[in-house]
């Protein structure tokens, strides 16, 4: 199975606030693609960051967590590098986009 690197310490940081920020990046990115492929992505979020927000993260990932259908399948494909602060922002977001599926209906 290849594999994908998405790192946050490449990107325009050290803030990653709003949703269309992340959705700009998803596109970007081609995060769609990567979620109907085999290739595992390995998400880096440096200590260098300062800050990611919910809204920034269910742009990036809200339609790869719908798409994996579980939080089992989507940290199969997406594994996270990065601090438990982080962690925890994305595992909140993750499971926020698994209740409100039809967010992501547009």
């Amino acid at each position: 199975m290849s594999q994908t690197v998405i790192d946050f310490g490449k990107l325009e940081g050290p803030v990653f606030t709003g949703r269309p920020r992340g959705e700009q990046l998803r596109t970007k990115l081609g995060v769609d693609a990567l979620d109907e492929s085999d290739q595992v992505v390995e998400v880096k979020i440096p200590d260098t960051t300062y800050s990611v927000s919910s809204s920034f993260v269910l742009g990036l990932f809200g339609k790869s967590v719908v798409h994996a259908g579980s939080k089992q399948a989507f940290y199969e494909k997406f594994h996270f590098q990065t601090s438990q602060l982080f962690r925890d922002v994305v595992d909140t977001c993750v499971t926020r986009a698994l209740q409100n599926k039809t967010l992501f209906d547009h």
